[in-house]
């Protein structure tokens, strides 16, 4: 079973703006996190174009969960990080060197891997 944990996306637009949320998941194996601004759904939906620049977790060791896969539109992207990457204690988080685009309405899921 994956280990509970909540945390935070950033997306960086590109006119500068930013926009964040909050995410949440169970220690349901396998899961998507929640996002809060949505009501808990599995998804959230970006409102610029821009890319993903930060995520962090309230968590600062490691639990069950081994990593973490990307989906866009419902498919994975073959991005997987490892949940260390994003402990509040780093200076950087993923993908702080290597942001990820996205665009304006593309979902974003994010899933537990244990």
């Amino acid at each position: 079973m994956a280990t509970a944990f909540w945390g935070t996306i950033s997306i960086i637009h590109t006119d500068g703006t930013i926009e964040a949320d909050r995410f949440d998941s169970t220690d349901v194996t396998l899961a998507f996190v929640t996002w809060k601004s949505n009501g808990g759904n599995t998804f959230y939906t970006v409102q610029k174009d821009g890319y993903i620049k930060d995520i962090v977790l309230n968590i600062a060791s490691a639990g069950t969960t081994t990593y973490f896969s990307l989906f866009i539109n419902q498919k994975d992207t073959g991005i997987k990080w490892v949940q260390s990457a994003c402990f509040p204690a780093l200076a950087t988080h993923f993908p702080n060197l290597t942001p990820i685009p996205v665009k304006a309405g593309q979902q974003i899921l994010i899933q537990a891997v244990t």
